[in-house]
């Protein structure tokens, strides 16, 4: 019998521990081998973990050593308690796991005597997948009597891959060093070292033990590189997805798109102007550019051939450093599949679509292809190191008229820019000798700081320049606080004090109802009342919407109020305030925001509304004494632990977040408008500052259609924007309205484009 140990937490347990478990309990016999799976900080019983009698799970929490000594550590987290950027050798807290838990069954199978049957722990991250059924007979090669340790060497690095770890708890020398790498950490003698992981420590401690007589055995002796578990024995049995690896790779399924970033829609604009027949891309990744470049293509002919490159599963933890690769990787078979089906799809449109893959280093691959000639539009966005561009470059430069690059870099607007290893494609635009060269727009940060752009280089005399379009910088709103930063404290001072109820909004548990929101925008009264009665529901409105639905015999369960500005006052529609409350129904709960002007609030209490409050976050509430970490203002008198709810610059957004900490996951929108139906002679003379120099309204223009909307309306609109396309937020969203900006928003958003499941259902009326 071979015992194993591990650990994950909730995070991890999502993605990848799930995928380990499975895969022992399919490929492990349950006679010779069983792990031991500790959880942190979660219940194992509130996901559905695999249950088999060769695992069993204990709660890392129950020991309560390791609580105090994350407690004491709480600010050696890797950011130094929230002032710097995240270092992982610096990170005390998250590598203590890995050592409590191992130690914890290591001490438990010293003094039991139900482990006499096996000598042998071993630790197994919870990133590996066993692929292979486990042969018993493998193990005494591996895990030799006479050896006390087995770990996997790096001739290239300063410490072992601690990946698996292979403990003869018959040894004297092994008991003790589990011990000391326990101590290590209980009595904080980790942050006394250079690095603060796992790795370091351990191999600190085998190099005293070996030179006080351990014997080890060294797994990948031979390894170079840093992926020492790829290159030993237990490849054959187990894959181990280290960083950007650890998703299980699947020959059918590829990872979820990526759609958010702006860049890419300028890219099928490119596609549709200078309408290619034959697509290049390097860096093919889960297939998702080339099905949105070929769809562009495909508006001007019915002929489209794809010619992609990149690594797939051949890429390690060597090649995603050097490239600087920050995505997982996927099977060259499961996106093959995804190609085909969109073939299959296309063939029923009357289209034809071909492709094919290349697998393998670009810098061999791309030269060598036989189809490089035919292409007529190259997009490069493969390797970011200044080799690989440059080699890509190199091979389709004869050949491809058009190119376009990604990953060109410039500063943001706090000066900040990704460092120099990461700018090759600058490096390489000022190299290249071209017809044309031109830096597209873009409003895509990158983390760490800078601003991401493609950049279009004509590479054949005569082309057609890139229409004004495409070129020209979008109309971007930064909004502000419209009241000063004490004005709002002082509000938030005063709320607290006003209302009495601020726990009613608080992370809950998803359900199965709907939320219907209702902005303050054109409202087709028929079709909500219908969906009123279609869905399992509660309506949610904002203070221009409210008097308008009681007219219409509706009672919204909840009205969500965030203004900070006096109850007297004339709102941005043109309408009192305290107009818009003439009639209060008592069923209706008035979420009113902390920062709401008093006045506001005291003239809903007078009224008998029921009241309750809710943080909302601003930055006039941080305190930018702090830096790189989002702390509360003490002055505020927010509570340590609130609830803050963000989401947007208006109260219909804020909306969203608040239904979605409330558990609703499906949402229906009503009066999105973000755009005004007509804009009179008078209107167009109103300005929005006193030298009178700003327009209140502006005309914009989205997929060839024109919108008149204000700069509060236009900030919604991109917060729709961004909403609508974050693929990683759980909710489905039916949006109603049409001939508005922000209906035309959705209708372009990666959310517009989706099926939603009562559109699929085939039921009669």
């Amino acid at each position: 019998m071979y015992i194993f140990v591990t650990s994950f937490s909730e995070s991890g347990y999502h993605q990848y521990a799930k995928n380990m478990l499975e895969s022992v309990v399919e490929k492990w016999n349950p006679k010779h081998f069983k792990l031991y799976a500790y959880y942190h900080d979660f219940d194992i019983n509130s996901v559905d973990a695999p249950q088999s009698e060769t695992i069993e799970y204990r709660n890392l929490n129950d020991i309560e050593e390791m609580l105090q000594y994350r407690e004491r550590m709480k600010q050696h987290d890797g950011t130094n308690g929230g002032t710097q950027a995240y270092n992982w050798r610096m990170d005390a807290i998250k590598w203590c796991h890995k050592v409590y838990a191992l130690s914890d069954l290591a001490f438990e199978m010293m003094e039991e005597e139900e482990y006499d049957e096996s000598n042998w722990m071993i630790w197994l991250d919870a990133d590996t997948v066993t692929t292979k059924r486990l042969d018993i007979k493998q193990f005494p090669k591996w895990l030799p009597d006479k050896a006390d340790l087995v770990h996997l060497g790096r001739k290239d690095a300063d410490y072992s891959e601690t990946s698996f770890l292979g403990f003869n708890l018959s040894s004297h020398n092994t008991c003790s060093i589990i011990a000391d790498f326990r101590g290590a950490y209980t009595i904080g003698e980790t942050i006394s070292y250079r690095e603060w992981h796992d790795g370091f420590i351990f191999e600190r401690l085998l190099n005293i033990y070996k030179a006080h007589g351990m014997v080890t055995k060294n797994l990948s002796e031979h390894a170079r590189g840093l992926a020492a578990f790829a290159q030993s024995p237990l490849s054959e049995y187990f894959n181990h997805y280290k960083g950007n690896l650890k998703k299980k790779l699947s020959n059918t399924e590829v990872s979820p798109d990526v759609t958010g970033p702006r860049r890419y829609k300028q890219l099928a604009d490119i596609v549709r102007f200078y309408k290619p027949s034959t697509i290049l891309e390097t860096g093919t990744w889960n297939g998702g550019r080339a099905v949105e470049m070929s769809l562009a293509a495909f508006e001007n002919t019915d002929k489209v051939h794809y010619i992609g490159f990149d690594l797939f599963e051949e890429a390690t933890e060597e090649s995603d450093a050097y490239e600087m690769n920050s995505k997982a990787h996927n099977m060259v078979e499961a996106v093959e599949k995804r190609l085909e089906d969109f073939k299959v799809r296309m063939i029923k449109t009357g289209k034809e679509f071909t492709f094919e893959l290349h697998k393998g280093d670009s810098k061999k691959t791309l030269p060598a292809c036989k189809s490089l000639k035919k292409a007529d539009f190259a997009y490069i966005d493969g390797g970011h190191s200044y080799e690989t561009v440059k080699a890509d470059w190199e091979a389709v430069k004869k050949h491809i008229p058009v190119v376009v690059f990604d990953d060109f870099f410039s500063k943001d607007k706090k000066g900040n820019l990704p460092k120099e290893e990461h700018l090759g494609v600058n490096k390489l635009m000022g190299e290249i000798e071209a017809y044309g060269k031109v830096v597209l727009p873009s409003a895509d940060g990158v983390l760490g700081g800078g601003i991401t752009h493609l950049c279009f280089v004509a590479n054949k005399k005569g082309l057609p320049k890139l229409p004004e379009e495409l070129t020209r910088v979008p109309i971007v709103v930064t909004p502000k606080d419209s009241r000063p930063k004490q004005e709002i404290i002082d509000n938030v001072k005063a709320n607290s004090e006003l209302i009495e109820d601020f726990d009613f909004i608080k992370t809950s548990k998803v359900n199965n109802e709907t939320a219907i929101i209702v902005s303050g925008g054109t409202i087709d009264f028929k079709k909500l009342k219908q969906r009123i009665k279609a869905t399992n529901n509660k309506v949610f409105c904002v203070k221009h919407s409210y008097p308008k639905l009681l007219k219409n015999g509706i009672k919204p369960f909840a009205c969500v109020i965030l203004d900070p500005r006096p109850i007297e006052g004339v709102s941005t529609h043109g309408i009192v305030r305290k107009d818009l409350f003439k009639k209060i129904d008592k069923n209706t709960i008035f979420l009113v925001a902390s920062m709401t002007d008093p006045s506001v609030t005291k003239h809903l209490l007078s009224k008998g509304a029921n009241v309750k409050g809710w943080q909302a976050y601003s930055d006039a509430l941080r305190d930018m004494n702090v830096k790189n970490k989002i702390v509360v203002d003490k002055e505020t008198g927010i509570n340590e632990g609130s609830t803050l709810i963000t989401g947007g610059t208006c109260a219909a957004m804020r909306t969203l977040a608040i239904g979605h900490t409330l558990g609703f996951r499906n949402f229906e929108l009503f009066g999105f408008d973000c755009s005004v139906d007509e804009v009179t002679e008078e209107m167009k003379k109103e300005t929005t500052d006193t030298e009178k120099t700003k327009p209140k309204y502006m005309k914009v223009e989205l997929s060839g259609k024109h919108f008149w909307t204000t700069g509060e309306l236009l900030a919604m609109a991109q917060d729709c924007e961004k909403l609508f396309d974050q693929a990683e937020i759980d909710m489905g969203i039916i949006f109603h309205g049409e001939g508005t900006l922000c209906a035309q928003v959705f209708e372009n958003s990666m959310r517009g484009k989706e099926k939603h499941y009562s559109e699929l259902l085939n039921v009669a009326a």
